[in-house]
């Protein structure tokens, strides 16, 4: 049986400034995957750790990973090259100093790291990072890179990259879509077929992980639209929400999947060999 693990993209994601809501749906997460005895990664944005430093000793306290989602939530697409490297070691520094643990992780926001911007993988070395979690490797509405594999791979400077899982349905000749199945959006609306299909037909160099947002846990938020997104992503960004946490369970139960390492000691296994 095929082993996914959990990771948590701790940021805000536009919501309101006086009524943050990302913390209480963290800790309500953290608690569910107590109940299950799962440990995962946890990538913080560092403008929310900063904000709420009891919430990262709380993710640590709890036995997860913790590693960097970034400074701000900005894709690496749009950031200038000066500031950069200071942002990550502040970033990095913050997590280690609060939760009292090594943080070697990154990933950029929104699977940002594309052909224009692997200027900042030196930075990340430089930053102090061993691994990167921030490539989707397929076609997005967003960002992609589907000539990158879907296999754990290191960058020419050495670092260790572990890309967002894909499954490939329709006809292996002319496959209909590449998803990343286990994230987001795609995790909360796919039918539970495809997803089981996904795991499926993964391959055995492939690793897993099922990635996430305090947003996805949030059915109670109240829905307004986002004006960046339009109204067929605003409708998206909420859809689902209700029906995330039993997904989570039921991929990690033991019965369709079971609950793998943090994406730390798998990016260390893989450097090992």
């Amino acid at each position: 049986m095929r082993e996914v693990t959990f990771t948590l993209d701790v940021e805000d994601h536009g919501a309101r400034a006086d009524t943050p809501r990302a913390p209480m749906i963290t800790r309500q997460v953290i608690e569910a995957l107590a109940e299950q005895r799962v440990r995962g990664t946890f990538f913080v944005v560092g403008e929310l750790a900063h904000a709420h430093p009891d919430l990262v000793r709380d993710i640590a306290t709890a036995g997860h990973e913790l590693a960097l989602h970034g400074w701000t939530h900005q894709p690496l697409t749009t950031v200038a090259p000066d500031g950069l490297l200071d942002d990550l070691r502040r970033g990095r520094e913050q997590l280690e100093a609060i939760a009292q643990q090594p943080v070697v992780g990154f990933r950029a926001p929104t699977f940002s790291l594309v052909p224009e911007s692997q200027w900042t993988l030196d930075v990340m070395v430089a930053a102090g990072f061993t691994y990167s979690s921030s490539v989707l490797p397929a076609r997005s509405p967003l960002f992609g890179d589907a000539s990158q594999p879907r296999v754990p791979f290191r960058w020419p400077n050495g670092l260790v990259e572990l890309p967002c899982p894909v499954a490939t349905f329709g006809r292996p000749a002319k496959p209909l879509v590449a998803n990343p199945y286990l994230g987001g959006v795609y995790f909360r609306v796919l039918p539970w077929p495809l997803i089981r299909y996904g795991l499926a037909h993964a391959g055995d160099d492939e690793a897993l992980w099922l990635y996430s947002h305090p947003y996805d846990f949030d059915p109670d938020e109240p829905f307004r639209a986002r004006p960046e997104l339009g109204r067929l992503g605003s409708r998206l960004m909420w859809l689902g929400r209700s029906r995330m946490a039993r997904r989570v369970a039921r991929v990690l139960d033991g019965t369709t999947a079971t609950a793998g390492p943090p994406l730390g000691e798998i990016a260390a296994a893989f450097a090992a060999h």
